[in-house]
Order: C-alpha cells, then sequence, then structure tokens
C-alpha cells in the first residue's frame, strides 16, 4: 500500500515537502495548485523533476479547490478549461499518477430555506459542458499514465452522479473517496462510490470531529481502522490529508500502528 502527504500550510516549496516525505518514508507528495506559492508563475516543472528524482518520490496533483469547467459564464468556463490544459501538461512533464478534482455544487437560491441549485435546474445544459469536459479531457491525457480523480466534497447532488457517471465511461477517469468529505456530508457519498468501486483509485484519509475536519487519525470519531482496510482492499494509494506536519507525524503512527 502507498501512502502520501498533502501540502501543509507550514511548508512554502515543493523541496520542503519531498525532503519531509522521504524522512517520513511515505510514497508521494500531492502538490495542491490551490496554494498561492504553487501557482504557475512560481513554480518551474523541471526543477519539480529534479526533486523527485532526488528525494525518490511521485506525485500527484490537486485542482485549485475553486476550478470550475462547468461555469455558466463563457469567459469562465473558459478561463477553467485552460487551468485544465495547464495542470494536464504539468502532469504529465512531472510524471504524476493522480490528478484530483473537486465538483462544486454551483450557484443556488434559497426559497423558504431550501436551496435550488442552478445545476440542477439547467441539467442538460450542464451535463454538456460535461461533455465538452470529458473531451478535452480524453485528448489532452492520451497515452498518460495518470488517471483523473473526481473527489466527494460536501454531498453529491443528483447532476454530479450524472456528471460522473457520464466521466466513468471513459478510462481516463476514476474516484477519490474521501472519508471525512464523506462523514460531514452524513456518509451519503459511500454508497455511490461504492457502487462504482471498481472505478476506485485514490483515498484521502484523514479523521473528523463534529466541529472539525483534516484532523490526525484516531484524534476524532470515524473508525479510521474500517477505512484502512478498505484502502487495502481497493489497493489505492491514500493521501494521508491533515494540514499540518505535528498531525501527520501522529497519523503516519497510527496508520503504522494499526496495519
Amino acid at each position: 500500500m502507498r501512502f502520501g502527504m498533502p501540502s501543509l500550510i507550514e511548508f512554502r516549496t515543493v523541496e520542503e515537502h519531498a525532503r519531509f516525505c522521504a524522512e517520513h518514508n511515505l510514497d508521494f507528495y500531492e502538490l495542491n495548485l490551490a496554494f498561492p506559492w504553487f501557482q504557475s508563475d512560481k513554480i518551474d516543472p523541471d526543477e519539480l523533476v529534479r526533486i523527485k528524482e532526488r528525494y525518490g518520490i511521485d506525485y500527484t496533483v490537486h485542482f485549485h479547490d475553486e476550478i470550475n469547467p462547468f461555469d455558466f459564464a463563457p469567459e469562465l468556463r473558459a478561463g477553467a478549461l485552460n487551468n485544465v490544459r495547464f495542470v494536464i501538461d504539468l502532469s504529465r512533464h512531472i510524471g504524476a499518477k493522480r490528478i484530483n478534482m473537486h465538483l462544486l455544487n454551483g450557484t443556488y437560491s434559497a426559497v423558504n430555506g431550501q436551496k435550488i441549485y442552478a445545476y440542477g435546474l439547467c441539467e442538460d445544459e450542464y451535463l454538456g459542458f460535461v461533455r465538452d469536459f470529458i473531451s478535452l479531457v480524453e485528448t489532452k491525457m492520451k497515452d498518460m499514465d495518470c488517471i483523473f480523480c473526481i473527489e466527494n466534497t460536501s454531498g453529491y447532488r443528483f447532476y454530479h452522479k450524472h456528471a460522473i457517471e457520464l466521466m466513468l465511461k471513459s478510462p481516463v477517469f476514476g474516484l477519490t473517496f474521501d472519508i471525512g468529505h464523506n462523514y460531514k456530508a452524513s456518509e451519503d457519498d459511500e454508497s455511490f462510490i461504492l457502487s462504482h468501486a471498481d472505478r476506485l483509485r485514490h483515498f484521502h484519509i484523514h479523521d473528523v470531529t463534529k466541529t472539525s475536519n483534516h484532523v490526525a487519525l484516531g484524534k476524532g470519531v470515524l473508525d479510521v481502522d474500517r477505512y484502512l482496510e478498505m484502502v487495502r482492499k481497493y489497493n489505492c494509494p491514500a493521501v494521508i490529508e491533515v494540514k499540518e506536519q505535528n498531525a501527520l507525524v501522529e497519523s503516519l503512527e497510527y496508520v503504522r500502528s494499526h496495519m
């Protein structure tokens, strides 16, 4: 089984992450493109390759959390698709094994305390954007040894499920199961993900409390051992997705003592 680390708030360079990764016998580092110091004008893909070789690690890549290639505004959608092209080109250059992306809920109106989402009202248009996105990703990722993974976040809505089912018709797509996000979404995502277990390719593992997310394994309310067994069963790489290094060290100790 392969475990990796996320981008941590204390570290401002890829090399700091890679060094920590190697020192703690982790297999890979997930480069999070939401951080300001990892934008396209601040990273050198050739240097990322040198760092990877120097420390003997692999990469995965996490899209900016707010990237939305399905926006109704054509200008915003075009910008997001350009970012998709950049991320795939970067991933190819550095040999990343996984690309991870969230699906956003999109805009909504609150009516009598109920959120009504525009993607649900205009699902045909939304799914048309999804098909364009799939075509782009398939073309850009042709012959890459990499999987484009869709992560559960705040709970799948019906239009997310329809979009994912379209994506999973293509072999370049897979699923990321974030166990903490699943808990925060009342555990509604797990059954959908496991109904597509043959396409499960990546895990984000972290514990949660009633008030906090991304806490150290064993410090919250999740049955972490059950999910570690799931990681083993499906033989997927797993990012220990906590936010600072002390929590990561504690989580590594948990994993190594419970496996």
